[in-house]
């Protein structure tokens, strides 16, 4: 079965705002293409950019997601505590590297202080390898086999689409060999839980950032000696779908 890329960015005065993909047959695209737009249209947005792509390999795939593991905290800074601990424990990078790091996706990543369009990528002796400071690496091509019925199991738990969309990302990150270990917090200013997510779980913090911040991004921690090209090319290229989620 030929199957379709189908990707839609919603931006303002030229800079990116959300953005959301799916995989899917060819039959389906105007369906797609209609969700994806009622979706993003809940934006302020003066563009919206839809793009089409035939994926030129068979999709790897994957039986289920990571397990779901979540934590509640008091406040931000004790979750951030707990998500220091976990990356420390991961990488064995220094405690303040690593909230140095944090800190830079609470405050603005990108070199003119907004968010960056993708993620930081950083090895375990702290260097920065992204490619581009400003876009960093977004991955894309991932989603479910069948869709619809993941998203109701999820509601069915209490999450929601936009966990679905978190799950499945970071699934695919972690099947990556040179990933370790990612952290994410989301740009909406109200929407608090962030996640940590490793080989083992995807572990949701609640709260993960401060109420009001419009501040947020990803940072994907990788072993040293990484090969950035061949992670650019399985992020960004290729497809990859899930049967199911580990909840």
């Amino acid at each position: 079965m030929k199957l379709f890329s189908v990707k839609l960015r919603a931006s303002k005065d030229g800079k990116h705002i959300s953005g959301a993909e799916r995989i899917t047959p060819y039959e389906k695209i105007n369906t797609v293409i209609n969700q994806l737009y009622h979706r993003l249209s809940r934006k302020e947005f003066d563009s919206i950019n839809i793009k089409i792509d035939i994926l030129k390999e068979q999709p790897l795939l994957v039986e289920k997601t990571l397990p779901v593991v979540n934590l509640t905290f008091k406040n931000h800074i004790e979750a951030n505590k707990t998500a220091v601990q976990i990356i420390q424990k991961q990488t064995g990078l220094s405690e303040e590297k690593i909230k140095q790091l944090i800190d830079l996706i609470h405050s603005g990543a990108s070199p003119d202080g907004e968010n960056m369009r993708g993620a930081i990528i950083v090895d375990q002796k702290g260097n920065r390898l992204e490619r581009d400071r400003f876009r960093g690496v977004r991955t894309t091509h991932v989603d479910y086999l069948e869709r619809d019925k993941i998203i109701q199991k999820l509601i069915k738990k209490g999450f929601t689409e936009r966990t679905a969309d978190a799950l499945a990302l970071t699934t695919k990150n972690m099947l990556c060999p040179d990933i370790i270990v990612e952290y994410c917090i989301s740009d909406e200013p109200d929407y608090l839980t962030g996640y940590i997510s490793t080989k083992e779980a995807y572990y949701r913090l609640t709260p993960l950032k401060e109420k009001g911040n419009k501040k947020g991004g990803r940072i994907y921690f990788v072993k040293n000696g990484a090969d950035i090209d061949e992670i650019y090319r399985f992020l960004e290229e290729k497809p990859v779908l899930i049967k199911d989620v580990g909840i």
